[in-house]
């Protein structure tokens, strides 16, 4: 049977740690090769409300865009390097 939508985010939540927006602040200040990636699609959000070190990368893209067995033109280079820390909003 496959995993319902609720069945996956509870899977995920057991291995990704939340963090409050302060602590992703932090966490921005003190690693330098951290990378922000808002999920939101750019046009739902004000300039005004983006972190200036803000990635725009749609959540139905991120997938694909991370995914390192596809074709390099399809992919974010920024997501290549898996021992970068990754702050998702």
């Amino acid at each position: 049977m496959a995993k319902s939508w609720t069945d996956m985010v509870t899977a995920a939540k057991a291995v990704v740690t939340g963090v409050s927006p302060e602590e992703a602040q932090q966490r921005l200040k003190d690693d330098p090769k951290a990378l922000l990636i808002e999920v939101r699609d750019a046009e739902s959000v004000p300039m005004e409300d983006r972190a200036p070190e803000v990635v725009m990368i749609s959540l139905g893209s991120l997938p694909m865009r991370a995914d390192l067995e596809i074709a390099e033109r399809l992919r974010d280079e920024r997501l290549a390097d898996r021992s970068r820390q990754v702050i998702v909003t």
